[in-house]
């Protein structure tokens, strides 16, 4: 019999087990731990209207007659460019140094720290930005009260904020570290995110909310992904929503209440989805926590979309948790794990859950990107050090067929647990360059940000292409650009 912790009780159990280099005080600003600041997101008092929505009427007969625009490949519409988190961009001309760069310091605007941008070229081929706003950095502010979907224009080397839409957000005087970095994503016309306990939809065009839907939690971390007809989303209290995309109203919510083996306490992924199976695709997710009955602490699920219900599940111990997202390759997924004692690693597994092949990384909440032509799939993790223990940072490319170890660059000043790698084309000699960063901050405070922007060889094992001194946040590359933010709250385009 399945037998799932009360929250507060597993929170606690996880800070016991897992936090033996330092007080389980200490780990006040790691977003891991952030229920321990506050018996009320301990107790993880549920939203009185969770599973809800609320339709803007007076925007729905023009939203009915707004047709959804195709996106372009060149593109990077949502979290690690695509529904199956792949972190692969087909532009095959992206800059082969750092010479021609831009940045939005000018606009008055402060990008929140880790998150990954998301870009699309309109019909008037004016290019958009998608970033949340609010502070710059990792940690909230006292007195923070809301952060903002904000949309840039970027056109002919000029840029200007088209609009601001705001979203809440929970912040310390209440004891609540959330530091979330989640991301939005976009079909074209609309646009979403989420924080706290809303996800919205925003019209593109002018910035018009279209609806909101209340989750029974708040969100951290995991952004929502985009397909079709649905947008999947999540919360930290093991949670995650499949909703109908036209208008907000859920269709199913996937928790502890339907899993076979495992139950998770936490979740914060941005799911990933996989057209190729099933009536209507399958999403898998990740979840960690303490399962007393299978002493298991991180939690992978395979999602049926069509119905909500479990394909199956996978379990790990001894202090790994499953605390980042899952990328889809053709035949296998890819997930990296957090131990918040050792290492973590980086695992391949089948789509029908029978195999399973795992090698020893830097621990991580990092998201797997997949280069499926060349054979390389590319991880990033550890941190600089600081008061929550260390971790040595970098970044490692194995082959996806056999996960063999193919470069490496450890304790080179770059990598981190909230980095994930992104993958593009340099017109130079038609290189692959993959994109990393370097965490700000010092071994006494380090910030989980990023200062400096690498750009590495994949051909000459891992070698530095080019870096500059700024940005280094999970990369969006689109329209032959990349796209970063750093520690300091601006974003920087490398053109």
């Amino acid at each position: 019999m399945k037998k799932a912790l009360l929250p507060i009780l597993a929170a606690f159990m996880v800070l016991a087990l897992f936090a033996p280099a330092a007080a389980a005080g200490d780990y006040s600003d790691n977003p891991q731990f952030m229920s321990f600041n506050s018996p009320e997101k301990l107790s993880l008092a549920r939203s009185p209207d969770g599973g809800t929505t609320v339709y803007n009427a007076e925007a729905a007969p023009e939203a009915t007659r707004t047709a959804v625009r195709s996106l372009s490949p060149e593109d990077w519409p949502q979290f690690m460019h695509d529904a199956a988190n792949t972190g692969y961009s087909p532009c095959d001309n992206i800059p082969a140094d750092s010479t021609v760069v831009n940045s939005t310091s000018s606009l008055g605007i402060d990008v929140i720290g880790s998150i990954n941008p998301v870009v699309f070229k309109n019909a008037t081929g004016h290019k958009k930005v998608l970033v949340m706003t609010g502070y710059a950095g990792f940690e909230e502010p006292d007195g923070l009260t809301k952060v903002n979907l904000t949309c840039i224009d970027w056109y002919n080397g000029q840029m200007s904020v088209d609009w601001v839409q705001d979203l809440p957000r929970t912040n310390k005087t209440t004891g609540y570290y959330s530091n979330s970095w989640s991301s939005a994503a976009t079909d074209g016309t609309y646009a979403y995110a989420s924080s706290d306990n809303k996800t919205i939809c925003v019209r593109v065009s002018d910035g018009q909310l279209m609806w909101t839907f209340t989750t029974y939690y708040d969100n951290c971390n995991g952004g929502p992904t985009v397909t079709d007809n649905y947008v999947f989303c999540s919360d930290w209290g093991g949670n995650y929503y499949c909703l109908y995309k036209n208008n907000g109203t859920m269709k199913w919510v996937f928790n502890n209440a339907d899993t076979f083996d495992y139950d998770m306490t936490y979740s914060q992924a941005t799911p990933a989805f996989d057209p190729t199976e099933g009536d209507e695709g399958k999403i898998y997710v990740t979840g960690w926590g303490y399962d007393s009955v299978t002493q298991h602490t991180g939690f992978l699920y395979k999602v049926d979309v069509a119905t909500g219900t479990e394909d199956w599940s996978y379990g790990i111990g001894n202090s790994e948790s499953f605390c980042g997202s899952v990328s889809v390759d053709d035949d296998c997924i890819f997930v990296a794990s957090y131990s918040f004692g050792s290492n973590g690693k980086l695992y391949k597994i089948s789509k029908d859950g029978s195999t399973v092949t795992s090698q020893s990384i830097e621990r991580t909440d990092a998201t797997p990107s997949i280069d499926k032509a060349r054979d390389r799939v590319y991880i990033s993790g550890g941190w600089n050090g600081g008061i929550y223990g260390s971790a040595t940072p970098g970044v490692r490319c194995y082959s996806t067929s056999n996960l063999n170890l193919l470069w490496s660059r450890i304790n080179q000043n770059m990598g981190g647990w909230t980095c994930s790698v992104a993958i593009g084309k340099s017109d130079e000699e038609g290189d692959k360059l993959v994109f990393a960063g370097r965490e700000a901050g010092n071994n006494n405070y380090p910030s989980y940000c990023y200062n400096t922007t690498y750009a590495l060889y994949d051909a000459y094992y891992g070698g530095t292409s080019w870096n500059y001194p700024a940005g280094g946040a999970t990369a969006a590359i689109a329209w032959d650009e990349v796209y970063t933010v750093d520690h300091e709250g601006d974003l920087y385009i490398f053109s």
